[in-house]
């Protein structure tokens, strides 16, 4: 979906940049769709794998070696295909290399030479949060993950009305990774069929909640989206995930086409926008542009996760078995 909206965005089939119309993206944006459901899907995996390893500095070493490899390379590609962009000098390239390396480009003026990566800065915030409850001993507490994701909404919905404008959307893609740790515990049959239905029915009045502040009642005088396609996409976004969720033991779920493409989906992520930019060099748009870009997406995809991604996370998976192995010998 992500890699769909972006491409028909520089196709040029949505209209001219910038002032696009049409069903697609005035109600319906397909890569917040994308989006959303990718933060429902780590509010779920995200805590199992903290609780799998029980160990928060091997959780850490599997997330680094996870997610830099294939995002450094990625920074490397696009920063030489832009010829450093408006990177002129050597200080100026440690500064945004630093800013890439923390995620932090964003907020601090940085040049971005890695297409989406706002959401691994979101991601980092969940995995700090996850990783201090476990500190805690609260990992567990589910009620007290949904209370916090009660009071972080109110509080950026209260700064909206006082017109100091919150960032309501990504804060409420926080709140979904909150729904999808109230799934996992569900799953692990921590939580009881009553009390689930009521923690996912206050999380997602309280997403909707927070779209209806943030893009509607007090939008910001630049708004990046308008209450209706956030609604749209966020509702197809929820039907993503809770449809394969509540039928996961379905025989469908278990196909190689989608255990293939889940395996290879950090890669299509981050290498698409790359081939975008390869694509924009020779005026490639239309239909043509939709045609070319998936296959070759995947086929390079392929490559960068049994090249780049797979030997580290080998790695990770090895040095969990020898730590296994010296704790048992002890």
């Amino acid at each position: 979906m992500v890699m769909l909206q972006h491409s028909l965005y520089q196709s040029g089939l949505l209209g001219l940049e910038g002032k696009e119309t049409g069903f697609i993206p005035t109600w319906l944006e397909l890569g917040e769709t994308g989006v959303v459901a990718f933060f429902l899907v780590s509010g779920f995996v995200i805590p199992l794998s903290l609780e799998k390893t029980n160990d928060l500095k091997l959780f850490w070493l599997h997330r680094v070696l996870r997610i830099y490899p294939l995002y450094i390379f990625i920074y490397f590609a696009t920063f030489a295909l832009m010829l450093g962009g408006d990177v002129h000098s050597f200080g100026h390239a440690a500064a945004n290399l630093l800013a890439h390396a923390f995620f932090l480009q964003e907020y601090v003026h940085q040049q971005d030479f890695v297409g989406g990566s706002w959401t691994l800065s979101l991601e980092a915030v969940w995995y700090l949060g996850i990783s201090l409850l476990f500190l805690l001993g609260l990992n567990r507490k589910h009620g007290l993950a949904v209370g916090l994701a009660v009071a972080a909404s109110a509080a950026g919905q209260l700064l909206c009305a006082l017109g100091h404008h919150m960032p309501m959307g990504r804060l409420s893609m926080l709140v979904c990774c909150v729904a999808g740790l109230i799934c996992y515990r569900r799953e692990q049959g921590e939580i009881s069929a009553g009390k689930f239905g009521v923690f996912i029915l206050l999380l997602l009045a309280l997403i909707a909640a927070n779209l209806l502040v943030g893009f509607a009642l007090f939008a910001d005088p630049h708004p990046t989206a308008t209450f209706p396609m956030a609604i749209d996409s966020w509702s197809l976004a929820a039907l993503v995930f809770f449809v394969p969720y509540f039928s996961r033991g379905h025989g469908i779920w278990s196909g190689s086409v989608f255990s293939f493409l889940g395996r290879i989906s950090y890669s299509i992520y981050l290498v698409h926008p790359v081939l975008l930019l390869l694509l924009s060099f020779f005026a490639i748009k239309g239909f043509v542009l939709l045609a070319l870009i998936f296959p070759l997406t995947i086929l390079i995809a392929t490559v960068t996760y049994r090249v780049i991604e797979q030997p580290p996370i080998r790695f990770g998976h090895s040095y969990r078995a020898q730590m296994k192995s010296r704790a048992a010998q002890a």
